[in-house]
C-alpha cells in the first residue's frame, strides 16, 4: 500500500492508483489511474448499481443519464423473473424441466430455476447434461 488512509468498513476489497488522467462524463469525473496495489478483504457479493436500484429501491434523479421511469424498472425486474421461471427442454429425449417443480427426486426444490441447477445437475430421463436443454418457446 502508499500508505494513503484506506476506508474498509462494508469494502470487500481495496484498490490505490496513481492517477493518470481524467474525463469529464457531465456528470461526473472518471479517473483514469495506474494500479498502484489492490487487497481483497472479504469474501461476499457487491453492491452493484443495479441491485441497488432495483432491491433497495434506490432512485436516480429524473435528469440523470440513467434515469429509468419506475414503469421501465418494473418492467425488467417481471421480464427477469419471468426469464427466471422459464422452462427448458432436453434436446436429447424432450424432458422438460419446470422450476415451479423442480426435480425433487435429485434434490432439486420447487421454485429452483433452470439457471441455479447445481453444475454436475443432468437430465433425469436420458442424463443429458444441462448444456443440452433449451429454453421452451
Amino acid at each position: 500500500m502508499t500508505g494513503c488512509p484506506v476506508v474498509t468498513e462494508n469494502a470487500l476489497a481495496v484498490f490505490e492508483g496513481k492517477v493518470v488522467s481524467s474525463v469529464d462524463a457531465g456528470t461526473h469525473t472518471v479517473f483514469i489511474a495506474d494500479v498502484a496495489s489492490a487487497h481483497a478483504l472479504k469474501a461476499g457479493r457487491p453492491l452493484s448499481y443495479a441491485y441497488y436500484r432495483e432491491h433497495l429501491r434506490g432512485k436516480t434523479p429524473k435528469y440523470a443519464p440513467t434515469y429509468m421511469p419506475a414503469k421501465a424498472i418494473e418492467s425488467t425486474r417481471e421480464k427477469r423473473e419471468e426469464d427466471a421461471m422459464k422452462k427448458y427442454i432436453c434436446d436429447v429425449c424432450g424432458y422438460v424441466y419446470d422450476p415451479a417443480e423442480g426435480d425433487p427426486d435429485n434434490g432439486v426444490a420447487a421454485g429452483t430455476p433452470f439457471d441455479k441447477l447445481p453444475d454436475g445437475w443432468v437430465c433425469p430421463v436420458c442424463g443429458a447434461g444441462k448444456d443440452q436443454f433449451s429454453p421452451e418457446g
